[in-house]
């Protein structure tokens, strides 16, 4: 096959390919395959299925392309145009004569670029579905992959990449909260095959690099009660960014959402101290230059949340997504920026330590202020008390016990001895 295009001809034929010209354009000038020396490119030429050739009216070679494959699936690859030949349509001309002017116009074509998208995309190219698959060559790592974040773990939960291992778990932490789930899409009530397409689709969303998703672990007991995940990942095109830098890119900006916790889990310390590792992940390690939050409008609960840890409301994004009763949905939008991240890390700060941050034996010094009260545990709800710490008084010094174990969101309350009435007091959380 030999057609013209203006000043050039595009040829398929193997004996007319110069393999020099090849390996002096993919040894010095393209940013793919660099491992590969003269004789590794001679001999993938000389095995490809089909190799096209683009010549200038000298017959110099300007423009080349080979694929490869078993008859049914072919890979094409080392599409290229020289500098000086560009924009003349060879590049277009080459792709057209090897997939659609030749044998394998009905085949399944596929290929790895990072640039001439466009082009491809004419040709029937697009990215690939979930059922897609890739092992990564092993070639040295330009270095760690920054959305391998490993656990991030604080004092009450422990953020761990999500696996299909945490299918069960999250199965169990959905249990019975149907009513808190209405503005949020979730699988249903103890629906197995829906968990673990929820998972499914979480990890593929990472296999893009457009989302890191998370199970949420409670520390005291290693339960899953939750899900959330950073998504929206995107990566500007800075001048400096390397073409094809793929995994080892950080991401600009991102979103946090996709959050829900268990029954059990609402109004305790978990939602604020996930939103603060995130954050501090975020800004401190990646260094992204902002991080929203959306949330249907009508969920006020929601709303509140993000408002109370520090979220700056921007306005209402009108049918912005799909809502989780299927209507369009409208989202307020909330966001945190580089700048302002620094005011909101020390107000996580101060409602961290509002949640019982402090030890033991720091919180009693603070509630007795040289007092001789005697401390009782009490429950967050109804504030009755429901077992007393054991302690000793000593003139002005109280000894407590601290080797219990740890008491999520218990108010301290306070008696004086022979007094009847209970003391006002803060909620607080003793750690081991």
């Amino acid at each position: 096959m030999r057609v013209t295009t203006g000043n050039y001809e595009i040829d398929d034929d193997p004996g007319r390919i110069d393999p020099d010209a090849a390996v002096a354009f993919l040894t010095t000038q393209a940013y793919w395959g660099r491992w590969r020396g003269a004789a590794d490119i001679k001999e993938q030429i000389s095995q490809a299925w089909r190799v096209v050739g683009a010549y200038d009216q000298d017959g110099a070679m300007v423009g080349f392309a080979r694929a490869f494959g078993d008859g049914g699936s072919i890979y094409l690859a080392d599409v290229y145009v020289l500098p000086g030949h560009r924009g003349a349509g060879l590049g277009k001309a080459v792709v057209k004569a090897m997939i659609e002017d030749g044998p394998g116009g009905e085949l399944r074509w596929m290929l790895h670029t990072s640039d001439a998208h466009g082009l491809y995309r004419g040709f029937g190219f697009s990215a690939p579905d979930h059922r897609y698959l890739e092992r990564p060559s092993r070639e040295p790592a330009a270095g760690p992959d920054p959305l391998d974040t490993g656990p991030l773990t604080g004092s009450h939960v422990r953020l761990e990449p999500l696996g299909y291992h945490h299918a069960h778990g999250l199965l169990d932490a959905a249990a019975g909260g149907a009513d808190l789930y209405r503005w949020t899409p979730m699988p249903r009530e103890g629906d197995e095959d829906q968990m673990r397409g929820y998972v499914e689709t979480a990890l593929a969303m990472r296999d893009r690099r457009t989302a890191v998703p998370y199970a949420v672990v409670r520390v005291e007991d290693d339960t899953v009660i939750g899900s959330t995940r950073f998504h929206q990942l995107d990566y500007w095109p800075w001048p400096d960014r390397e073409a094809g830098a793929g995994a080892t890119a950080v991401p600009d900006v991102c979103e946090i959402g996709w959050t829900w916790l268990s029954k059990d889990a609402i109004r305790t310390a978990a939602n604020t101290e996930m939103k603060r590792l995130m954050l501090t992940h975020a800004f401190e390690t990646w260094q992204v230059r902002s991080v929203c939050l959306h949330t249907d409008a009508r969920n006020e609960r929601s709303r509140a949340a993000i408002e109370r840890i520090g979220g700056r409301f921007e306005g209402v994004l009108r049918a912005h997504r799909m809502a989780a009763d299927l209507i369009p949905r409208d989202s307020a939008r909330y966001s945190v920026t580089a700048d302002e991240w620094p005011a909101v890390k020390r107000h996580l700060a101060m409602l961290s330590d509002r949640l019982g941050q402090g030890t033991l034996a720091s919180a009693a010094r603070w509630c007795l202020s040289g007092q001789h009260w005697l401390l009782r545990w009490g429950r967050a709800m109804d504030r009755q008390p429901a077992e007393p710490a054991r302690s000793t008084r000593s003139g002005r010094l109280v000894v407590v016990d601290a080797g219990a174990e740890q008491r999520r969101i218990a108010p301290l309350v306070i008696t004086e001895p022979g007094a009847s009435r209970l003391k006002a007091s803060p909620i607080v959380t003793f750690p081991q």
